[in-house]
């Protein structure tokens, strides 16, 4: 009889246990990829500007240890923004970029170039020219989000891989950035406004006297 019980309690939890499974895998089977990270590229072009704030961890196999900077990113559309992170300042005014650091009292002029940095390339082309997987659902910071993993298409060798967390309202919170050296790169979003007042004074950049100016355009 006790025997009976045991095999009929295993039973139950195997019964259990293939229907969580069969949940589980049909959920991921309802979920569209594609349908969703179409949404989210259309939500970010759908607004008008926004201002994030976020943490970046680097991990280096030449340094022990995480370097964790906090940063703040202004979008204006039209790869116009304006990045501030741990003493170096990077503007776009959608034609010219100019890299400031402080430290190393140099700015350094480009001409802009699309590629998969630029705020605009990341949120709404990047996806479309990586190979992707759907990684599942994870918690994140008591959100609910959907991970993806993508690989570099063979013409944009400049990582090795990229995870993005994105929640359920079509946000990105998290992206980890590995490249070919080793090095891994964690964007971790801390505030994320919609729809300000952002001037365009703040995509505008004075060279400050007694910097070296190194121009490549």
């Amino acid at each position: 009889m006790k025997r009976t019980k045991i095999f009929a309690i295993i039973l139950w939890y195997i019964i259990l246990m293939l229907q969580i499974a069969y949940s589980q895998s049909n959920k991921s089977n309802n979920f569209k990829v594609d349908k969703f990270l179409n949404e989210v590229q259309q939500n970010y072009r759908d607004l008008e500007n926004f201002v994030i704030e976020f943490t970046r961890d680097v991990s280096t196999q030449a340094i022990s240890g995480k370097q964790i900077s906090r940063g703040k990113l202004f979008y204006l559309h039209k790869n116009k923004y304006r990045l501030e992170i741990d003493g170096q300042l990077i503007i776009s005014d959608g034609e010219t970029v100019h890299n400031y650091s402080k430290k190393a009292k140099r700015v350094v002029i480009t001409k802009f170039e699309e590629n998969f940095f630029s705020p605009e390339n990341l949120l709404t082309n990047f996806p479309q020219s990586s190979k992707k997987e759907f990684l599942g659902e994870e918690n994140f910071n008591n959100k609910r989000t959907y991970k993806f993993l993508f690989y570099p298409a063979s013409s944009n060798p400049d990582f090795k891989s990229m995870i993005l967390w994105i929640s359920e309202n079509k946000l990105i919170q998290k992206i980890q950035v590995e490249d070919w050296a080793g090095n891994v790169y964690v964007f971790t979003v801390l505030n994320f406004n919609k729809n300000q007042q952002l001037k365009d004074d703040l995509v505008k950049f004075n060279i400050p006297k007694g910097v070296k100016v190194v121009d490549l355009r």
